[in-house]
């Protein structure tokens, strides 16, 4: 495994990452002295002038070659000899010059030394989802939770699920039904360069259009509202989920959301009771509006489920393993599946749905679309695994349910689901079981519900714990203070900057404008946008970034479908 270097300077710089190689044990060499036998190295040149190709030529000038373009991040994959990375480094035609391959981030450091630098094996808590590639797409996870079974009778028609993820790219199966495209990201235009958020969207509402129908959504005409709070590369801050699950709560009405899917999650331990994310959740409950959390992918560990999954109110999914066979007896909890108890002793996930080796749509030229070739299907899908995919299809669910009676309750949509659930034989890390779209909706036509809702007895979160401790070890680096020198997000300061205050975002403290100066809006497909400051473009830090994610290997360590926290 090649060593690394690595220091992150705000885009538009010259020179912003600098690095070095070996391989082996650290030598005495000073830094940016060359080897006297040049290693070559896979990178990512992003390229301060991409019209130009000035970056492409000295590349070559410098005894390298190119090898891909990548018009996602404005730049090109490359192949360099080591000791000709500090000269490509300090071009003025290139913004930033990143490691393509499995890295473990030095630091922001100005002066790092090879003592600095570790080795990732691989070792942290997250699975190696690689594996299931190579699994053909699951084609009886439509059959298994009875939903074939409806003959169309639901379709989600007339409901809307707010999506908060890394936005939505514009794609046949929507078709008009993204009902607006909010983004607290620098991009300020909704579209989803990472490539989650459109996987999401199609398993909630695709109507299947691109494929004659054959990979529909749960609710193929469901609206969708699109909450972006992530940019190309997945990373984002806690503090800015907030801020969306604040705005979808303020919209509410406006555009009639019932169900809000959530596939972010962190590691973090903090009592439910004070975190300041769990009790947004709750904020968005109390609301009216079912959250549907991921569990996460750090399964099967007792204790694993990712944060706000472990908050009592929402809906937490696991994943589902049905082997793809019409057979039972194999359905289990996905291995990767996390699951409880959380840190109050609540038993979690809630419900398991199909989270192996789903299609849906594809973001033509997103980060993951780019680096997962072989997840392609036909022109317009990709195929996707982990706890992600199953809260999509619950989401999906959800909306059918409201569908057929449009005055549920989250706590009795919740009960629903969970008391329509299918048991494995081997229940561990599945809480009630499979769900049953069928059994799901002769409960709502036939009212025998109404004497069980959900969450009964347990207390609300006060929201007043710190921000720093819902963050868990997921860090982003952000230029905060404007300097061109991006830092370490952390402390009790959200991602503008701005010191986190806990009363002005608890659930009686939300004004419903403080979202305005925050976000832009565009209705529909058209570019009509609220006037106003958005969130710092964020980066993530040296103990949540694996750059397994830009490893041009076959196969792509996709890890959690994510810069980490997407699980």
């Amino acid at each position: 495994m090649q060593r690394f270097v690595i220091r992150l300077l705000a885009l538009g710089a010259s020179a912003a990452i600098a690095m070095g190689a070996t391989v082996g044990a650290p030598s005495d060499r000073a830094f940016g002295e060359p080897l006297e036998s040049a290693t070559e190295l896979p990178v990512i040149v992003r390229e301060s002038m991409p019209a130009t190709s000035n970056a492409e030529r000295l590349v070559e000038r410098l005894g390298g070659r190119v090898d891909r373009q990548l018009p996602i991040v404005d730049g090109f994959s490359a192949t360099i000899p080591s000791n000709a990375v500090e000269d490509l480094a300090r071009s003025d035609h290139v913004v930033e010059l990143l490691p393509d391959d499995r890295v473990e981030m030095a630091g922001l450091l100005d002066d790092i030394s090879l003592d600095d630098i570790s080795i990732d094996d691989d070792d942290d808590d997250l699975p190696d989802l690689t594996e299931y590639d190579e699994l053909a797409p699951d084609v009886v996870w439509r059959n298994a939770i009875g939903l074939d079974a409806l003959d169309g009778r639901y379709t989600g028609v007339g409901v809307t699920v707010a999506l908060l993820d890394t936005g939505v790219s514009r794609v046949d199966d929507l078709g008009d039904r993204v009902l607006a495209r909010v983004d607290l990201t620098t991009d300020a235009d909704g579209y989803d360069r990472y490539g989650h958020g459109t996987h999401m969207a199609g398993l909630i509402a695709g109507d299947g259009t691109a494929s004659g129908g054959r990979w529909a959504g749960v609710a193929p005409e469901a609206n969708i509202v699109s909450v972006k709070v992530a940019r190309w590369d997945g990373a984002t801050d806690v503090s800015v989920v907030i801020a969306g699950l604040q705005w979808i709560v303020a919209n509410r009405d406006r555009y009639d959301i019932r169900v809000v899917n959530l596939s972010f999650g962190t590691d973090a331990r903090q009592s439910y009771l004070l975190d300041p994310l769990d009790d947004a959740v709750e904020a968005a409950w109390e609301a009216g509006i079912l959250v549907v959390v991921s569990a996460g992918n750090r399964g099967p560990d007792p204790g694993s489920i990712s944060k706000p999954g472990d908050d009592p109110f929402v809906v937490t999914v696991g994943a589902a393993d049905l082997g793809n066979t019409t057979t039972t007896a194999d359905d289990r909890a996905a291995e990767f599946s996390a699951r409880g108890p959380t840190p109050e002793g609540h038993s979690k996930p809630d419900i398991v749905a199909p989270g192996i080796s789903l299609v849906s749509n594809r973001a033509a030229g997103s980060t993951i679309d780019a680096y997962r070739p072989t997840a392609r299907v036909d022109a317009a899908y990709f195929k996707g695994t982990g706890t992600s995919q199953s809260a999509a299809i619950v989401s999906g669910l959800a909306a059918l349910l409201y569908e057929a009676d449009d005055d549920l309750t989250p706590d009795v949509a919740k009960a629903i689901l969970m008391g329509t659930a299918t048991q494995f034989a081997d229940p561990a890390g599945a809480g009630n079981g499979l769900v049953d779209a069928l059994a799901a909706l002769t409960a709502v036509e036939t009212e025998t519900y109404e004497d069980a809702p959900a969450n009964q007895g347990f207390p609300r979160s006060a929201g007043m714990g710190l921000l720093e401790l819902s963050r868990g070890s997921h860090h982003v680096v952000a230029d905060i203070d404007g300097d061109g020198h991006p830092e370490r997000l952390g402390g009790e300061l959200d991602a503008l900057g701005l010191p986190w205050s806990a009363p002005d975002w608890t659930i009686d403290g939300w004004p419903a404008s403080a979202w305005q100066p925050l976000a832009i809006e565009n209705i529909g497909w058209e570019n009509k946008s609220w006037r106003g400051a958005t969130w710092t473009g964020v980066a993530w830090d040296n103990k949540s970034w694996s750059a397994g994610s830009w490893s041009a290997v076959p196969g792509w360590d996709q890890k959690s479908w994510s810069a980490i926290t997407w699980n």
